[in-house]
Order: structure tokens, then sequence, then C-alpha cells
């Protein structure tokens, strides 16, 4: 008993300690979520010490994994948004912050005159991103609903609204912001949050669905924004704008539509800083640019007939991806450097001369490639290209190509008897509803998209191949040059095994028991409204080519939009219930697992340490767990909500883990276990384990 009472009184004192030290103010008493060199809250926070014109590139994310409930919880914004932050931070970048899960506020980004500390965190880097559900709510200033940017604290509320924000960004140092998030930037309320801008050039989202895929948009970004030190030819670094829809093309699902909003053109030849070109602070005109990419292919097949029992399986043929594999795919576009490997062995990839900006990447767990020319493609809108006349031109140009390359990997997979979806892409003119405005600047089309499909014979019928590795997307542009090719499609057969099939009414069921079961995880949303919608289909669900991947994945498509609850006011639904839904994203594709089997999908158990295990300052602690069902071999990959990354395994030992004081009290630190199988399906598993911190008593000195 006085064992257990004096632990007790050495516990309340620490959380005394504790709570005086980081108890000081709201606004400085969040500490930096990664452990790294100690950096006073105010040190961290203050604009004096983070303007860009002091010369450091400052970067900061949040980001929240966790709701209210479990079926709001999306893991992996943790690793989209970590993954920016360390590989931004790995280049010489400052980490200013790093808030998660109730440390994400949303004052953060509201305006000083609405409340908000934006000129203390957000405008205080010049690079921030912050992953979390995107939703709508009642925008005040503007008298209508509109998207918002939802959070899992109430500092000040649960919903950011563009009127909240009016006007705060940029005006201090923010150059560059992203929203790793559903539709804040969807077609009524892009105008909107255009209005945030104050010198800041780029807002970065997605205009519809975009899905929290693992290890997500950001680290992607990041990289594909840097030049690399083990690259020695040409510039690999992409533009802020480039970097973006390359995120998307590798790792979205089809048919997300990727947005940049823009203060002007110039803004969309941005490099960060230390790559390249970065436009000027310009003040908000009114007038502004956004410019879209989708990660498309044609949409799934619908099924002919009624629905089958059972569906062949699909195997992965494994490819040998040497250097002749990628010399052969380079020499199409007229590459002949040597053959270049990261240092990881994940990357293989070749450039062009002196006088281009030519690379072609290839993924070594797949094979699948991106061919880009940079200097072409997704940059400067105002240059004057000479296009093909149409889009059927367009398409003629692409297949000519492909028939005169047929030896590139996958190039003739596709399905012939279905046409092309062709875009054309470029810059356009923002305005808002309804208006109509005469611009003095003059742009042009960039390029044509030309995205193919590919299906499966399962006998009597065919069924699409759909997800990020089922993409065989080509770029024409001036002087209708291939200036893009996203490809490599993995080469299949069917092993003669038959799969049995769930039927789409019990896969429905099973995904609103359970929305975390999908293949690529939503966003939130209340109510999943089929009316109006294609009847679902059954199709084979392809990963990201730079994941190791089997077997083809058999799922449901259902097409839904998505709803939430919105906040409204009274005098706005006069005679109705101050809540309304509000439309979070519209024709969304929900890929859900079609096997009948119950171990389909991998299962993951943390071992140790225990839940509610409190460690004392300096303690290390080890961990193990364990994974069934799904497809061995297994990747285990550890982290925790404040140490970051904590290694691979299935077990690992001694490992020091840190308190997290950033609240009012003491918050458990939380450890994550992925386990990804060698389908690239996931499942996760969390433990809470409450490290104290050190407790410094004064000395006494007896008598």
């Amino acid at each position: 008993m006085r064992k257990r009472f004096g632990q007790l009184i050495v516990g309340l004192l620490a959380l005394l300690v504790c709570l005086l030290v980081y108890g000081a103010s709201l606004a400085s008493e969040r500490s930096l979520a990664t452990a790294q060199t100690p950096v006073t809250p105010m040190e961290a926070l203050s604009p004096a010490a983070t303007m860009d014109d002091g010369g450091t590139a400052e970067v900061g994310i949040e980001w929240i994994t966790d709701w209210p409930g479990t079926a709001d919880d999306r893991a992996n914004w943790y690793y989209s948004a970590n993954n920016f932050y360390n590989e931004l931070g790995s280049a010489g970048w400052v980490k200013r912050f790093n808030y998660g899960n109730t440390n994400a506020w949303e004052r953060d980004f509201k305006a000083a005159m609405y409340g908000g500390i934006n000129d203390s965190v957000i405008d205080s880097v010049d690079i921030a991103m912050i992953g979390t559900h995107g939703s709508s709510a009642y925008d005040s200033r503007y008298g209508r609903t509109l998207s918002s940017v939802y959070f899992s604290s109430n500092n000040d509320d649960w919903h950011l609204s563009p009127g909240e924000a009016y006007r705060a960004y940029g005006n201090n140092d923010l150059e560059w912001l992203a929203f790793d998030s559903c539709s804040v930037l969807r077609d009524d309320s892009m105008y909107y949050w255009y209005q945030t801008f104050d010198g800041l050039h780029l807002m970065l989202g997605f205009a519809n669905t975009m899905y929290v895929v693992y290890p997500g948009d950001g680290g992607v970004w990041a990289d594909q924004m840097r030049q690399k030190g083990w690259w020695i030819f040409g510039h690999p670094a992409k533009t802020v704008t480039q970097a973006w829809f390359t995120a998307v093309e590798d790792q979205q699902p089809s048919g997300v539509r990727a947005r940049v909003l823009a203060e002007t053109l110039n803004s969309y030849n941005d490099y960060i800083w230390g790559q390249g070109y970065v436009s000027p602070d310009y003040s908000n005109n009114g007038a502004y640019w956004y410019w879209d990419h989708v990660a498309g292919t044609p949409p799934p097949m619908q099924l002919q007939g009624g629905a089958p029992t059972q569906l062949p399986a699909v195997q992965v043929v494994q490819r040998e991806v040497d250097d002749n594999y990628v010399t052969n795919i380079g020499q199409a576009f007229g590459l002949t450097s040597q053959v270049l490997t990261s240092p990881d062995g994940l990357v293989m990839a070749m450039v062009g001369g002196d006088g281009d900006e030519k690379q072609l990447f290839v993924n070594t767990a797949s094979g699948g490639f991106f061919y880009q020319d940079l200097g072409e493609l997704w940059t400067d809108p105002e240059a004057v290209r000479n296009l093909p006349a149409t889009p059927r031109d367009a398409a003629a140009t692409a297949m000519n190509f492909l028939g005169q390359h047929d030896n590139i990997p996958g190039a003739f997979f596709f399905d012939q008897e279905i046409q092309p979806t062709i875009e054309v892409e470029g810059a356009a003119v923002g305005l808002l509803e309804g208006e109509v405005r005469a611009t003095a600047v003059i742009t042009n089309p960039t390029n044509y998209a030309i995205h193919y499909a590919r299906t499966v014979d399962i006998g009597g019928q065919r069924l699409s191949i759909v997800g990020p590795g089922s993409r065989q997307n080509l770029y024409v542009g001036d002087e209708s040059e291939i200036i893009g090719f996203k490809g490599g499609w993995r080469e299949v057969q069917t092993t003669g095994a038959m799969i049995d099939i769930i039927s789409a009414e019990d896969a429905w069921n099973a995904f609103l028991a359970d929305p975390t079961i999908v293949v690529a995880q939503l966003p939130t949303a209340e109510l999943y409204d089929l009316a109006g919608q294609p009847d679902p289909t059954l199709a084979y669900y392809e990963q990201p080519t730079a994941m190791g991947q089997v077997d083809l994945i058999p799922v449901w498509i259902f097409t839904a939009d998505l709803y939430v609850t919105a906040p409204q006011t009274a005098a706005q639904d006069a005679g109705r219930e101050p809540w309304g839904m509000g439309l979070v994203a519209d024709d969304a594709m929900i890929y859900i697992p079609a096997a009948a089997a119950v171990d389909t999908m991998p299962q993951a158990s943390i071992l140790t340490p225990a839940p509610g295990l409190n460690l004392d300052a300096g303690m290390t602690v080890d961990l193990s767990g364990t994974a069934t069902g799904g497809t061995a071999p297994y990747i285990y990959e550890w982290a925790s909500s404040v140490d970051g990354v904590l290694g691979t395994g299935e077990t690992i030992t001694g490992v020091p883990l840190h308190p997290d004081p950033r609240g009012a009290a003491l918050a458990p630190n939380t450890i994550t276990l992925r386990v990804i199988d060698a389908n690239g399906l996931i499942a996760t598993a969390m433990v809470d384990v409450l490290v104290w911190t050190p407790l410094y008593l004064p000395l006494v000195i007896h008598d």
C-alpha cells in the first residue's frame, strides 16, 4: 500500500510539473511532435523568427487520424503528412511544427479578426500541409454553405470555412498550402478559398473525392519537389504543381481530380526554395486561376446480365526489372544516359541530355514507369503550343507512338474495344459562379491526356481493372510530342482457381457496418446516397506500381454521393432544424472487397506493449505484433504519434519513447502497427502508452 501511495504522489507531482510548464498559454503550450533538437514553443511559433526574408525555409504540418468513435479514423493521414514533413526536413528545411489529432486546431488556420492565430502558426512557415477530412459548413461571411476543413477538437470549432480565413494566407510567410482532403477546392467553393490569399502563391487540394491511401500523397509530393542527391544528370526537381499532379497520378485511384489555385499564372512556375524559380508575393487582386489534373482511366465496365458467384483468380507475373528493362523503355523516348538506381533500390531511372529536362522513373517492385518531359508537362501555361487540332488527332498520335514502340512493357494490354478518354489540360480563369470576366492574359492548353482501359475476360464477359496501378496514360504536347507516359501495366494470368464472391447487397451492408474494409480509404460520411448512380459492378483492383502485388483483388464498385451533417444557421434554414446535410463528395467510387472468404483482408494485432502501459522517463519498450489473413508474407511497420517511425519487423526491442505533453495534460503516446500483405492490403492496430516526463525534485539536505 505504501509503495502504491508513493507512486501516486510521484505521478501527481509529475503531472503538476507538466501543467505548470506547458499550461502558460494556448498559443504556446504545444511543442513539436517529433523527436528533434528542442525548440521552445515561442521560438517555434514566432513570426519574427520564421519570416522567409530571414533566409530560412520552414515547413509545418497538421494531421488528424482519430475522431470520436472509430468509423471516421484514417491512420494514413499521419503517414502522408509526416512523410512530407520528414522529406523536406532531410533536405535542410526547418521543421517548425507538427500538430496531430486534438493538437491540430482550427484556430491555427483562422484569421486574427475571427480569433485565430494563423499568423503565428500556418503563416509562420513557407510551406504547410494538413491531412484531414473535407466537409461542409455554413459560412457566415458569405451567407452560404461551403466546403470546410474538418477538425477533431473545438479550438475554436470543428469546421474551418473559407470566410474565417479571409485574406489570412501569405501576408506573413506562407507561399504554398496543401489540403490533403476531399473536395475542399470543389467547384462551388474554390472562389471563396481564393479569397484567403494575401501573398499566398498556390493552394493545392482536390475538387472531388480523394482517398487516404498508404503511404499518402504528402511524401511523394515532397520527394518529387526535391532534387535528390543520388541524381547526377539533368534537373529532376519538379515545380510545386508538377509534383502535386505526379503524386496524385502515382497514388490515387481513377477519377480523382487534383486542383491547384494560383494568384497569377506565373505562380505555376514555382519550385520550392532551393530548387529553382520562386515567383514574387502578389497581393490579392480579385482574379485567380485554377488548374486541374484527373488521375484518369475510363469508367469501369458494367456487368452484363446477372452477377457471377465466382471469379477467376488473377495472378501477377513478376518481372525482372534490371538495367536492360529500364533501357528498353528509355530508348523509346530518346534517353541515352546510364541507368541510375536509388540508394534504397526502389527506383531506377534514366534522363535526357543537357538541353532538355526529360526523365524516366521505373518502380522495381512492379516495372511500372512514369516518363515526363519536365519542360513541357504541366508547366508554363502562358507558352503558345501547337497541339493536335482535335482530341481524335491526339488519340491517333498516341496510338501511332504505341505502334512504333510496342516493345514497351504493357503497351498493348488495353482493351481495344473501349475508347480511351481524352482530356485537354491547362490553367483556366477562376470565376465566381455566374460571373463573366474578360482577361488580358491569354492561356493555351498545355497538353492532351489520353487514358486507356484494361479488362479481364472472365468467360462470357469482361471486368475492368481499376486502381492506381491500372493506369496507362499518354500525354501529347507541343508539336504532337509525347511529353508524358504513365504505364507499365503488370502482366497477369488466370490460374484456373476460382474465388467465391459475395453479393453486392452483402458487400454494401458489410461496408456500412465497417467503412474501413474498403481497399482505398474514403473520407468520412454520414450518408451515402446511391440514387441516380450506376448499378454496382465487379472489377479487379491493382495497387500503385510502387507496391508489390501477387494477385489482383476482386472488388465491388459502388458510386455514391457522400454527405455529412453541416452546421447551418436557423435564419438560413427558416422553419427547419438548424442542421442539414452538406455534400462532401459526389460520384465517389467505393471499392469493397468482393471475396467471400473471411480471411481475405489481413488483420493486425499488437502483442506488446499492453494497452495503458506506463513508462518512466528514459525507459525503453519492446514491440511485438502478429498478422493473420490476407496473403503472406507481411511487412510490419511501427510508428509513434510522438517519435515518428520506430522501425520495421515483427519484433523490435529496446525502443525509446518520449512523453507527449502538448496539451493541458500529459497525453498518451500512440503506437501504431501497420501490416502490409503481399497484395498491398493494409491492416493497422494501435495501443496507447503513457510516458511520464522527467521529474526534477529540489535537493533536500538533512541535518
